[in-house]
Order: C-alpha cells, then sequence, then structure tokens
C-alpha cells in the first residue's frame, strides 16, 4: 500500500508543477523541489542548479513572457529505484500565450523527472523537457525525443 501511496504522490507533484505554473504562482511551484534541484529546459537554456535559481527564472517567464499557459500531462511512467528515489517519464503539450507576440507557442514533448523521497515527503529532484515538436515557440532548440 505504501507504493500506491507514494505513486500518487509523485505523479501529483507533476500535475502540481503544471497547475501552479499555469495559474502563476512561482512560489507554490518551488516548493516541489529538493534545494539542489537540476532543472534542464533545453540547450538554448543553462541548466538551473537550485531553488533559488529556478524561483528567478519562473517568476520571470511567468511575469514577463507569459500572458497565459496550459500544459496538459499524460502517459505517466513511473519506476522507483529505491525506497528513496524514482524516476518518470511523461508526455506533455504545453499552449503559450506570449506578452510580445500574438502567435500562440505549442510544444509537444515528454518530462523526464527523478524523485527524492526524505523527511517524509517527495520532492522533484531533476527535471528535464524533451520536444516531439514546436511551433512558434520561444525557443527554436530543444533536447530531442530520443527514437530506437
Amino acid at each position: 500500500m505504501e507504493k500506491c501511496e507514494d505513486r500518487v504522490s509523485i505523479e501529483d507533484l507533476v500535475k502540481k508543477y503544471c497547475l501552479y505554473f499555469d495559474t502563476n504562482q512561482p512560489e507554490k511551484i518551488i516548493e516541489l523541489f529538493t534545494e539542489d534541484v537540476l532543472i534542464d529546459y533545453g540547450p538554448e537554456v543553462p541548466p538551473l542548479k537550485s531553488k533559488a535559481a529556478a524561483l528567478a527564472m519562473f517568476t520571470g517567464g511567468l511575469d514577463n513572457l507569459f500572458a497565459q499557459t496550459s500544459h496538459h500531462l499524460s502517459n505517466f511512467i513511473l519506476d522507483f529505484d529505491s525506497p528513496e528515489s524514482a524516476h518518470s517519464t511523461s508526455y506533455v503539450y504545453a499552449w503559450h500565450r506570449y506578452h510580445h507576440k500574438s502567435e500562440i507557442g505549442y510544444l509537444w514533448g515528454h518530462y523526464h523527472h527523478k524523485f527524492t523521497y526524505a523527511l517524509g515527503v517527495w520532492k522533484i529532484s531533476e527535471l528535464k523537457l524533451f520536444a516531439v515538436h514546436i511551433e512558434n515557440f520561444h525557443r527554436e532548440k530543444m533536447h530531442p525525443v530520443a527514437r530506437h
């Protein structure tokens, strides 16, 4: 039963990330992460290596770049590496309305996450974004989804 509860808690972290991003709540987003989180949004953005760096990026993007966003998550696959660590892959479709341009930006891709359990809670310790396709997106280069 514990593993089932852990699965729900972990999946909720990613869902909350999407919800808090879409509702412009960077102070809630940041609480989902470990202190030493590693966030990689693609080759055009230096990796974020702390909660402080992530909060600065979330706040700036949500206030200055995005007028509205809508992130849709599906196909969540989770594997446990140990009782205190897990990793997942999930699909994301993201819709972006920008402050500075009229075109809507679209992204179809994957999130890869790592999770850590400490002090009785699961947190996101790593997030990496991959793209299958982008249109009018605010970045030109993304990590490609691997095909075998």
